[in-house]
């Protein structure tokens, strides 16, 4: 089956429905905020620590703190993180 390359908009659609946020644009994820929801969504037995989220995330720092728990998810469920 061919990869099927996805438009940033119907990534934007896709994460808004699996997240039931309403970010307006694709950089606004960048506060981690909606790809922690769509893994505790899509992985419930993971137990993404959603509490430890900052969900009024302003700042550089803030946006650390959140990428971190992102990550720590990523490496509980092994996922290669390639750059």
């Amino acid at each position: 089956m061919k990869a099927r390359n996805l438009g940033r908009l119907e990534l934007l659609a896709w994460i808004n429905d699996a997240a039931e946020t309403d970010y307006p644009k694709v950089e606004m994820c960048s506060d981690a905020i909606a790809y922690c929801q769509v893994i505790d969504a899509i992985h419930p037995l993971t137990n993404v620590p959603l509490h430890r989220l900052n969900f009024n995330a302003k700042n550089k720092d803030d946006y650390s703190r959140n990428l971190k728990v992102l990550d720590d998810v990523l490496t509980k469920l092994k996922v290669n993180k390639r750059l």
